[in-house]
């Protein structure tokens, strides 16, 4: 989710050293709360607030709860542990997956971000670089209003695969696919 607002804002801003851009599941616009889905609501706002402290530093929430809660398929204990490695040790090691929650664009807050993602929304409704969406199916974040937004995208080729929010966990195979095919037609028109 940060990755595509990390690229969009990066694109906008280097539109000249772009051929294409793919993504899915990310930030396109601001948000509501009412947009969040409505069973992880509850925890990004905690995540938000004093307890976050708490819910990710201490109890690893991010990885031990969100994560598999966001893949359709089960996870295997291997799977996790790759997960786990970079934030075996608790505290500021994990700082990253609480930092995120709260930049994420929600009701006017953080100001900065909002401005951010509001031009870089603009910029992709009128820019001219290729962009391949990735849909999930059912999906989590881009779901509703955003998915509506973003599929007003000039320029964009629009694949649907099965997967929640970490969809390359669900559809490892068609995502590859779907990418190597974009390469292909930017490379050969």
């Amino acid at each position: 989710d940060w990755g595509g607002a990390l690229l969009f804002q990066w694109g906008m801003q280097h539109a000249d050293a772009v051929q294409g851009m793919a993504y899915t599941e990310t930030i396109v616009s601001p948000v509501s709360w009412r947009d969040w889905p409505e069973d992880a609501r509850g925890i990004f706002q905690g995540m938000r607030s004093e307890a976050g402290e708490k819910i990710i530093l201490q109890k690893n929430l991010f990885i031990e709860g969100i994560l598999p809660n966001s893949v359709l398929r089960s996870l295997t204990e291997e799977e996790m542990n790759v997960y786990r490695k970079p934030f075996l040790e608790g505290g500021e090691r994990r700082r990253p997956m609480l930092t995120w929650p709260r930049e994420i664009p929600v009701e006017g807050e953080p100001e900065g971000v909002c401005e951010m993602v509001t031009a870089y929304g603009k910029w992709l409704q009128d820019c001219e670089i290729p962009k391949l969406f990735i849909n999930a199916e059912p999906g989590s974040i881009l779901t509703g209003r955003q998915r509506q937004f973003c599929r007003r995208f000039r320029k964009q080729h629009e694949v649907t695969v099965k997967g929640s929010h970490f969809i390359q966990e669900d559809s490892p195979d068609e995502i590859g696919i779907a990418i190597a095919e974009f390469i292909q037609k930017l490379r050969h028109p």
